[in-house]
Protein backbone atom coordinates (compact mmCIF):
# COMPACT_ATOMS: atom_id res chain seq x y z
CA UNK A 1 0.00 0.00 0.00
CA UNK A 2 1.47 3.44 -0.99
CA UNK A 3 2.14 6.00 1.71
CA UNK A 4 0.21 8.81 3.05
CA UNK A 5 0.29 11.11 0.16
CA UNK A 6 1.33 14.60 2.15
CA UNK A 7 0.99 16.59 -1.55
CA UNK A 8 -2.70 15.42 -1.47
CA UNK A 9 -3.55 16.23 2.10
CA UNK A 10 -2.31 19.81 1.77
CA UNK A 11 -4.46 19.80 -1.77
CA UNK A 12 -7.67 19.05 0.04
CA UNK A 13 -6.58 21.35 3.11
CA UNK A 14 -6.12 24.08 1.05
CA UNK A 15 -9.49 23.44 -1.27
CA UNK A 16 -11.33 23.00 2.16
CA UNK A 17 -9.75 26.10 3.49
CA UNK A 18 -11.28 28.01 0.27
CA UNK A 19 -14.84 26.24 0.76
CA UNK A 20 -14.80 27.53 4.40
CA UNK A 21 -13.68 31.27 3.45
CA UNK A 22 -15.70 30.85 0.56
CA UNK A 23 -19.06 30.20 2.25
CA UNK A 24 -18.13 32.66 5.14
CA UNK A 25 -17.93 35.16 3.44
CA UNK A 26 -21.25 34.46 0.88
CA UNK A 27 -23.39 34.11 4.66
CA UNK A 28 -22.18 37.36 5.75
CA UNK A 29 -22.71 39.23 2.78
CA UNK A 30 -26.25 37.54 2.88
CA UNK A 31 -26.71 38.23 6.41
CA UNK A 32 -25.98 35.64 7.77
CA UNK A 33 -23.92 34.07 10.60
CA UNK A 34 -20.69 33.11 10.19
CA UNK A 35 -20.24 29.02 10.68
CA UNK A 36 -19.19 28.25 14.69
CA UNK A 37 -18.25 24.59 15.36
CA UNK A 38 -19.45 23.28 18.32
CA UNK A 39 -17.08 21.88 21.41
CA UNK A 40 -18.63 18.47 20.49
CA UNK A 41 -16.86 18.18 16.76
CA UNK A 42 -13.38 19.01 18.49
CA UNK A 43 -13.91 16.32 20.83
CA UNK A 44 -15.13 14.28 18.56
CA UNK A 45 -12.46 14.15 16.29
CA UNK A 46 -9.79 13.43 19.33
CA UNK A 47 -11.70 10.98 20.29
CA UNK A 48 -11.11 9.41 16.81
CA UNK A 49 -7.40 10.35 17.08
CA UNK A 50 -7.46 8.28 20.18
CA UNK A 51 -9.02 5.42 19.39
CA UNK A 52 -6.35 5.41 16.09
CA UNK A 53 -3.38 5.17 18.46
CA UNK A 54 -5.01 2.50 20.98
CA UNK A 55 -5.55 0.64 17.58
CA UNK A 56 -2.24 0.89 16.76
CA UNK A 57 -0.32 -0.40 19.67
CA UNK A 58 -0.39 -4.18 18.81
CA UNK A 59 1.22 -3.10 15.69
CA UNK A 60 3.73 -1.29 17.35
CA UNK A 61 4.24 -3.98 20.06
CA UNK A 62 5.16 -6.59 18.05
CA UNK A 63 7.44 -5.00 15.49
CA UNK A 64 9.17 -3.59 19.26
CA UNK A 65 9.21 -6.99 20.34
CA UNK A 66 10.99 -8.59 16.56
CA UNK A 67 13.31 -5.61 17.04
CA UNK A 68 14.41 -7.11 20.81
CA UNK A 69 14.76 -10.31 19.53
CA UNK A 70 16.49 -9.67 16.83
CA UNK A 71 19.29 -7.61 18.89
CA UNK A 72 19.27 -10.52 21.22
CA UNK A 73 19.98 -13.04 18.17
CA UNK A 74 22.50 -10.50 16.89
CA UNK A 75 24.30 -10.60 20.58
CA UNK A 76 23.90 -14.17 20.78
CA UNK A 77 22.99 -16.44 18.22
CA UNK A 78 21.63 -19.51 20.37
CA UNK A 79 19.68 -17.80 22.69
CA UNK A 80 16.45 -19.40 22.81
CA UNK A 81 13.50 -17.03 22.40
CA UNK A 82 9.82 -17.13 21.52
CA UNK A 83 8.51 -15.48 18.76
CA UNK A 84 5.60 -13.03 19.43
CA UNK A 85 2.14 -13.90 18.26
CA UNK A 86 2.26 -12.14 14.82
CA UNK A 87 -0.70 -9.44 14.54
CA UNK A 88 -3.41 -10.33 11.91
CA UNK A 89 -2.49 -8.54 8.65
CA UNK A 90 -5.95 -7.27 7.57
CA UNK A 91 -6.65 -5.98 11.22
CA UNK A 92 -3.34 -4.11 10.65
CA UNK A 93 -4.41 -2.94 7.02
CA UNK A 94 -7.69 -2.04 8.02
CA UNK A 95 -5.74 0.15 11.15
CA UNK A 96 -3.98 2.07 7.70
CA UNK A 97 -6.88 2.45 5.60
CA UNK A 98 -8.51 4.18 8.81
CA UNK A 99 -5.22 6.43 9.35
CA UNK A 100 -5.28 7.35 5.91
CA UNK A 101 -8.75 8.19 5.92
CA UNK A 102 -8.02 9.98 9.16
CA UNK A 103 -5.53 11.75 7.35
CA UNK A 104 -7.70 13.30 4.38
CA UNK A 105 -10.50 14.08 6.90
CA UNK A 106 -8.43 16.04 8.90
CA UNK A 107 -6.94 18.11 6.34
CA UNK A 108 -10.50 18.87 5.29
CA UNK A 109 -11.33 19.69 8.56
CA UNK A 110 -8.76 21.90 9.21
CA UNK A 111 -8.91 23.70 6.27
CA UNK A 112 -12.46 24.35 6.32
CA UNK A 113 -11.75 25.78 9.64
CA UNK A 114 -8.83 28.09 8.81
CA UNK A 115 -10.73 29.34 5.87
CA UNK A 116 -13.54 30.49 8.11
CA UNK A 117 -11.04 31.83 10.90
CA UNK A 118 -9.37 33.91 8.02
CA UNK A 119 -12.62 35.33 7.24
CA UNK A 120 -13.29 36.14 10.86
CA UNK A 121 -10.33 37.77 11.79
CA UNK A 122 -10.60 39.64 8.87
CA UNK A 123 -13.92 41.07 9.26
CA UNK A 124 -14.15 44.09 10.49
CA UNK A 125 -15.74 42.97 13.94
CA UNK A 126 -14.79 40.15 15.63
CA UNK A 127 -17.86 38.47 17.98
CA UNK A 128 -16.32 37.74 21.13
CA UNK A 129 -16.53 33.82 21.67
CA UNK A 130 -16.93 32.98 17.99
CA UNK A 131 -13.22 31.73 16.82
CA UNK A 132 -12.59 29.64 20.21
CA UNK A 133 -14.30 26.60 19.38
CA UNK A 134 -13.14 26.73 15.48
CA UNK A 135 -9.67 27.09 16.59
CA UNK A 136 -10.57 24.28 18.89
CA UNK A 137 -11.58 22.33 15.81
CA UNK A 138 -8.87 23.59 13.78
CA UNK A 139 -6.37 22.16 16.73
CA UNK A 140 -7.91 18.85 17.10
CA UNK A 141 -7.60 18.42 13.20
CA UNK A 142 -4.28 18.87 13.52
CA UNK A 143 -3.86 16.03 16.73
CA UNK A 144 -5.92 13.91 14.18
CA UNK A 145 -3.25 14.53 11.25
CA UNK A 146 -0.51 14.16 13.34
CA UNK A 147 -1.63 10.86 14.31
CA UNK A 148 -2.77 9.52 11.18
CA UNK A 149 0.83 9.78 10.08
CA UNK A 150 2.35 8.46 13.02
CA UNK A 151 -0.19 5.63 12.93
CA UNK A 152 1.39 5.56 8.93
CA UNK A 153 4.15 4.99 10.14
CA UNK A 154 3.82 2.06 12.93
CA UNK A 155 1.92 0.00 10.11
CA UNK A 156 4.67 0.28 7.69
CA UNK A 157 6.74 -3.05 6.99
CA UNK A 158 10.19 -2.90 7.55
CA UNK A 159 12.82 -3.10 4.40
CA UNK A 160 14.81 -6.42 4.57
CA UNK A 161 18.26 -6.38 5.55
CA UNK A 162 19.31 -8.32 2.44
CA UNK A 163 17.30 -7.25 -0.02
CA UNK A 164 17.68 -3.36 -0.89
CA UNK A 165 14.89 -1.38 -2.50
CA UNK A 166 14.62 -1.69 -6.11
CA UNK A 167 15.37 0.85 -8.55
CA UNK A 168 12.26 3.01 -10.15
CA UNK A 169 13.86 1.80 -13.83
CA UNK A 170 14.13 -1.52 -12.78
CA UNK A 171 10.02 -2.40 -11.44
CA UNK A 172 7.66 -3.59 -14.47
CA UNK A 173 3.94 -2.57 -13.70
CA UNK A 174 1.70 -5.43 -13.21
Amino acid sequence: MKPINIIGIIIWTVLAAASGYGYSYWATSTGREVPISGLTLSISVVVVAVILISLALPIWKYKRNLKKIAETLKDNPTAKITKPLPVDPFFAVRVLTLAKAGAVTAGMLGGWHLGVLIKQYTAPVIVPGSTGTNIAAAVASLVLLITALIVERICRLPRDPGNPPAAKDSVVAA
